[in-house]
């Protein structure tokens, strides 16, 4: 199993579950899995054109300067609580 899969599969439990406990926890791991992809992206230099957040396309001099970016720098800069 990929980790699209397994992430779309606990907010779906998430979303499903009669327990409270069961979907906060299913809510904690799709967090902490989704920041696993992040990471293994940045660490493979899989990035993308588009930005994860507001979906715009990341400028040509941020995809070179950081290959692995998912975010333009405004809104990784937003996400880091930086400004810019």
């Amino acid at each position: 199993m990929d980790n699209k899969t397994d992430f779309a599969e606990l907010l779906a439990y998430s979303r499903d579950s009669a327990d409270e406990l069961d979907r906060a926890t299913a809510v904690e791991a799709a967090a902490v899995l989704g920041g696993v992809s992040e990471v293994l992206a940045q660490m493979q230099g899989d990035g993308q054109d588009d930005c994860e957040d507001c979906g715009f396309e990341i400028p040509k001099a941020r995809r070179v300067a950081a290959p692995w970016a998912i975010r333009c720098a405004p809104c990784q800069s937003a996400k880091e609580g930086k400004r810019i």
